[in-house]
């Protein structure tokens, strides 16, 4: 099953990309998976290294090395937890890109097992690369993405036993 992908801009111009695709996951425990930084590596595999800097409970400031394709970049984003609309957002402090912002809005299905995922990404990289080139990337690498979520969601709902995953 595909995600449904198309092209957005954000509030300042920034071209991105925003996905819908469903999770066989209950939305709390989905929202629980893509907030813990310590299933990252699982979950992308091009970030190479993830260190929260900042944990302010909702809100950690997150220093992270990603395989760019093109070259290695580091970036610390601000990631934030809204548990009652079950969206996580993430904006840039530093780095080497220009602007990184982004979500995750997971929403109930008509199955209390089923979650519908809303994601949303808009980087702009900056000098060395292209935007249009960084979009195109994730255009093509997002369903290979939203599998990677579906299945590591899945192996761990049915690990912890669908409690939340931390």
């Amino acid at each position: 099953m595909t995600a449904r992908v198309r092209e957005v801009v954000d509030e300042v111009g920034t071209k991105g990309l925003e996905a819908a695709f469903d999770v066989d996951v209950a939305p709390d425990v989905l929202l629980a998976t893509l907030w813990s930084v310590a299933h990252f590596p699982r979950l992308f595999p091009d970030v190479k290294e993830s260190r929260i800097v900042r944990d302010a409970g909702d809100e950690l400031d997150v220093a992270y090395r990603i395989d760019a394709v093109l070259k290695q970049v580091r970036y610390v984003l601000r990631r934030t937890l809204d548990r009652a609309t079950r969206t996580i957002a993430w904006r840039e402090l530093s780095g080497d890109l220009r602007r990184v912002r982004g979500s995750w809005r997971v929403e109930p299905t008509g199955d209390p097992s089923r979650s519908r995922v809303i994601y949303s990404a808009f980087v702009d990289p900056g000098r060395f690369v292209p935007t249009g080139l960084v979009r195109d990337l994730a255009m093509r690498k997002v369903n290979e993405m939203a599998e990677r979520v579906r299945r590591v969601a899945g192996e761990l709902a049915r690990e912890s036993g669908d409690r939340n995953i931390e």
